[in-house]
């Protein structure tokens, strides 16, 4: 760490020598900033400017994440002009001995194309298709950390360059490649370590640094090997076929005008409160978990709802899921005065929970007529939106 800062400011030091006694500290500290921006300005650049990639991977950890087998596979993935989400193919396989010079077989493939997102278990045979309109993007999950994002969004490095610090940590060769090493700490306490190349700027390997929750220090890290950058790929990639002895369906939630599952649930006082005794009112739910941050953060506007409405009319519940902390507790310690429900694990099933936080609304004959995945930073507005209109519907 002090190496670190002493080779930032040495290079600080040099840009400022050709100017010496013609800054103020004000400007010093800006030409500082800027010089240890650039590299992510450069890989910025130089991100934005790929439309289609194609690479190998390989993904693994360190403290006790060494014992989970490391993931390698390929990736190739293209950007499409006015979409959000790019066309992906990812190829993965686990290996557990990784020192055995035996390479393992793929086990998994995953596709995302133009409407539709696939996952075929080469093993079992077995083929799951998702509308990407019912998050069938939640298919890709397999691969989450093994998608060099910084290839397919806009904007790639915007978290780096506004970062609290970034540090030069050495030089390194990843896949024969020259990389320069940068140490950055965020703005929201988490850090990274980058090898980005020395000649075209673009991200070779990244290792993402967190913490377990018994206080471990963990790191994630993605290597990437044979970069290909705007070479061409074919649009087969993108598209599956249907190879599969069985293909089963797939979707993140319940479809807005499907029947909510009925539920019974103990409250915070150990009260039974059941769906169908709702019945003719509207009603909000929340899953939820003390330990999710993205759940805090809702967590105001899911209040807002429940100060917004009569509760004859609006009932409004946070379904506790998942959990090993005290979520009343946790309820009162933040002021939220809306209905807890607990041990809803079982509920989430049924509802096809598989993040949090997930909002559904059901209207006052049951049926599900609003649903968000996420910490969507316009919660309050939906929520708000899709409960005045059914107000307005009954």
């Amino acid at each position: 760490m002090t190496v670190d800062r002493v080779l930032v400011l040495s290079a600080a030091a040099l840009v400022l020598s050709c100017g010496e006694g013609r800054e103020g500290p004000g400007q010093a500290a800006e030409t500082e900033s800027a010089a240890a921006e650039a590299p992510f300005v450069n890989a910025d650049s130089a991100a934005q400017a790929v439309t289609e990639c194609s690479y190998g991977f390989l993904l693994y950890g360190t403290g006790s994440l060494q014992e989970e087998p490391r993931v390698v596979g390929t990736v190739a993935g293209r950007v499409l002009e006015g979409e959000d989400a790019p066309l992906l193919r990812v190829s993965l396989g686990y290996d557990s001995v990784p020192d055995d010079g035996i390479a393992p077989e793929a086990s998994l493939l995953l596709v995302s194309g133009t409407d539709s997102a696939y996952a075929y278990n080469l093993q079992d045979s077995i083929l799951e298709k998702g509308s990407l309109n019912e998050g069938g993007t939640d298919l890709l999950r397999p691969a989450a950390y093994v998608i060099m994002n910084e290839f397919f969004i806009d904007g790639p490095f915007s978290d780096e360059i506004g970062a609290d610090s970034i540090l030069f940590s050495g030089n390194a060769e990843v896949d024969g490649v020259p990389c320069t090493q940068w140490l950055v700490d965020y703005r929201g306490g988490s850090r990274a370590l980058w090898s980005l190349g020395v000649e075209d700027h673009l991200p070779r390997r990244v290792e993402r640094m967190i913490t377990g929750r018994d206080g471990e220090p963990l790191s994630v890290i993605l290597e990437i090997s044979g970069l290909e950058i705007n070479s061409g790929l074919p649009d087969s990639l993108f598209e599956m076929g249907m190879p599969a002895s069985e293909v089963i369906g797939y979707s993140a939630f319940l479809t807005v005008g499907t029947a909510a599952p009925e539920w019974t649930l103990p409250d915070r006082h150990g009260e039974e409160v059941s769906l169908s005794d709702l019945r003719g009112r509207i009603v909000v739910l929340d899953f939820w978990a003390t330990w999710c941050g993205p759940c805090e953060a809702v967590m105001p506007a899911v209040q807002a709802v429940h100060e917004s409405y009569p509760g004859d009319e609006v009932a409004v519940f946070g379904v506790n899921v998942w959990e090993d902390g005290d979520p009343a507790a946790f309820m009162d310690e933040m002021g939220f005065t809306y209905g807890l429900l607990l041990n809803g694990d079982h509920v989430a099933e049924d509802y096809l929970v598989s993040g949090i936080p997930t909002m559904y609304v059901i209207d006052p004959e049951g049926m599900v007529a609003f649903v968000e995945v996420g910490a969507n930073p316009d919660i309050a507005a939906l929520l708000d939106e899709a409960v005045g209109r059914l107000l307005r519907e009954d």
